[in-house]
């Protein structure tokens, strides 16, 4: 299982996005190992339907089960619903740098990752 994080850079150290739509990656997390993939975030090109689709898509094809994020902005429940029909799990809240907030998570959601 893998964890996405919206980023403002390539890195864990780099601050998660404040939100999903307005933040240039993506990162792709193991949070067992702290190993990650950088992607460029489809939701900054791309709007309205096709935006979602693609980053759907781009969570399914890498095994993402949960993304992390600051807010989704003024489509929150759009993606609520969009990314829980897929079985993906949508965090909003998390805030410092990546490495922090996937720190914060695996601590506060040790349940959804066992």
């Amino acid at each position: 299982m893998k964890i996405a994080v919206t980023s403002t850079g390539p890195t864990l150290e780099h601050f998660a996005g404040a939100r999903v739509g307005h933040c240039r990656y993506l990162l792709i997390i193991d949070p067992d190992t702290m190993d990650y993939e950088i992607m460029q975030n489809p939701v900054v090109a791309l709007r309205g339907p096709a935006a979602g689709k693609a980053f759907l898509q781009l969570l399914l094809q890498n095994d993402v089960h949960i993304v992390l994020a600051e807010s989704c902005g003024s489509n929150t429940r759009k993606i609520f619903e969009v990314l829980g029909d897929a079985g993906i799990l949508i965090r909003v809240g998390m805030t410092g740098s990546v490495r922090s907030v996937i720190e914060q998570f695996k601590h506060s959601y040790h349940s959804v990752l066992s």
